[in-house]
């Protein structure tokens, strides 16, 4: 059957707002942690709920201009009520200038300083050791963060999502990466991305506080999976390699994963 959704821009800072809130209920439907290890959440209630929410638009919106003219946002609407029910960011890296890591490690200043910075920066840094095509001298194609929230899932959004992302990075001749979910690779594998690297992040460390296992035991990173499609999607086994690679790819594949 075909989906009557819609795929639009986004035009102002209320409807980045309504994208966050979204995002949010994706994100908690069922839990992942990594919007509250990358957005601080003091607690339940309602109004750091909001607080969150607010920081987390303005973020969005300053990195989209930082990017601009470069990052794709785009919202799709269930057009009888208007109603947004998914969202994705695309971005277009130019060249090695645009892509190359900062020498410092990340530090999650959104943390207060202490243990929960700590856990976070932990976090943030073993996922960043793996994004490899950071140092490639090439520009490239990233799915930067991609939701549908529960009502609206396996009808279509992500299909013109990913039609859109696609068809733009055969269009542009690069790479194009995502980091993914176990639920998200298996929809990636459909359009040409391959697992290149499984992350499964280590929070153990030695004497941990009560906090820090209280953090452990809220704030469970899911694993990630690190993907990547080649150029105009085309592979040869024995005969494709990684930009960064010495050897020929030999893809990460669902049953070695589980």
């Amino acid at each position: 059957m075909k989906s009557n959704l819609q795929r639009l821009e986004f035009e102002s800072e209320a409807e980045f707002k309504e994208m966050m809130k979204a995002c949010w209920e994706a994100f908690e439907n069922p839990f992942n942690s990594y919007l509250r290890i990358v957005y601080y959440l003091k607690d339940s209630s309602p109004q750091e709920r909001e607080r969150s929410i607010q920081i987390a638009t303005e973020s969005a919106i300053r990195h989209h201009a930082q990017r601009s003219p470069n990052s794709y946002w785009m919202k799709i609407i269930e057009p009888t009520h208007g109603k947004l029910i998914g969202a994705a960011n695309w971005i277009y890296f130019e060249g090695i200038a645009d892509t190359v890591n900062n020498a410092d490690p990340v530090v999650a200043l959104w943390w207060p300083e202490g243990i929960g910075r700590e856990y976070a920066n932990n976090f943030i840094r073993q996922i960043e050791a793996h994004k490899y095509y950071l140092h490639c001298n090439r520009p490239y194609l990233l799915l930067n963060i991609a939701f549908t929230i529960p009502e609206f899932r396996r009808k279509g959004a992500m299909k013109l999502v990913m039609d859109w992302g696609v068809e733009r990075a055969d269009e542009l001749g690069v790479d194009a990466y995502v980091e993914a979910t176990e639920t998200g690779r298996l929809l990636y594998e459909k359009y040409g991305f391959m697992t290149y690297y499984e992350v499964v992040v280590n929070t153990s460390v030695e004497n941990s506080s009560t906090t820090w296992k209280n953090l452990e035991e809220t704030l469970t990173p899911e694993p990630q999976y690190f993907m990547w499609r080649p150029i105009k999607g085309k592979f040869e086994v024995g005969k494709t390699w990684l930009p960064w690679g010495t050897e020929p790819f030999i893809p990460l594949v669902y049953e070695t994963l589980k």
